[in-house]
């Protein structure tokens, strides 16, 4: 069941990467929402009479706590251990960013949380980088919202600024397998990045409560 109309407010964390590029785009025409708010450390320099774009310092985000009052927060906050320079740095976008975000939007009054993960995300994962996204979705679910969905996409494809060697070579050898047996990746589908945003806002207007975890193979194209 879905809500079609509503005069809510979402709240949007990474709105400058890939995803949340693609998630403002998708919020600001959809109809259930009046106002979108996403916090950047730098200017979106995207004017919208529905859009509101404070500058935060991520480090020091508990300052907004109470102060960005939403009904939805969707978090696409994330990046790579090579971008981040370190492990260490890896963990704090992709953990410590991500749970303060939904802290500051539960805080506001948000009542469902919309987060991306990745496939292959699990706690005890022999990797570092899905056992930092277990660990996250573990936390985001604690955190006792009253819907919280995880979106674990496969590879993302989309007009990143950046050129990355590895996803092109995934995808690329993904496309073919697909063109064998279009259900021989299961969750390890390509997952393109405006049908992700637009499945994001769709659940956010269900009206069922608890954890839903949406996989790749959910997230493709409708009639793939």
């Amino acid at each position: 069941m879905e809500i079609t109309s509503a005069n809510k407010t979402a709240l949007l964390f990474g709105a400058t990467g890939l995803v949340g590029s693609a998630l403002l785009r998708e919020l600001l025409q959809h109809p259930a929402y009046e106002k979108v708010i996403a916090p950047s450390r730098r200017p979106l320099h995207q004017p919208h009479p529905q859009l509101e774009n404070p500058q935060v310092d991520f480090g020091a985000l508990e300052k907004w706590s109470g102060k960005l009052l939403a009904d939805d927060v969707f978090i696409a906050l994330g990046t790579t251990i090579k971008k981040a320079g370190s492990k260490e740095a890896f963990r704090k976008v992709d953990f410590d960013y991500i749970v303060k975000s939904a802290l500051v939007a539960k805080a506001g009054g948000a009542k469902q949380c919309l987060l991306v993960s990745s496939v292959g995300a699990d706690p005890s994962s022999r990797f570092f980088y899905t056992r930092v996204k277990g660990d996250t979705e573990a936390a985001i679910q604690e955190l006792g919202f009253w819907a919280t969905h995880i979106f674990r996409p496969g590879a993302l494809v989309g007009d990143r600024e950046e050129f990355r060697l590895g996803e092109k070579i995934g995808i690329a050898v993904s496309n073919v397998l697909r063109s064998i047996s279009p259900n021989i990746l299961g969750d390890y589908n390509p997952t393109e990045v405006d049908v992700l945003a637009q499945k994001m806002v769709q659940a956010a207007q269900g009206v069922t409560g608890g954890v839903q975890v949406y996989g790749a193979r959910e997230l493709l194209v409708d009639g793939e």
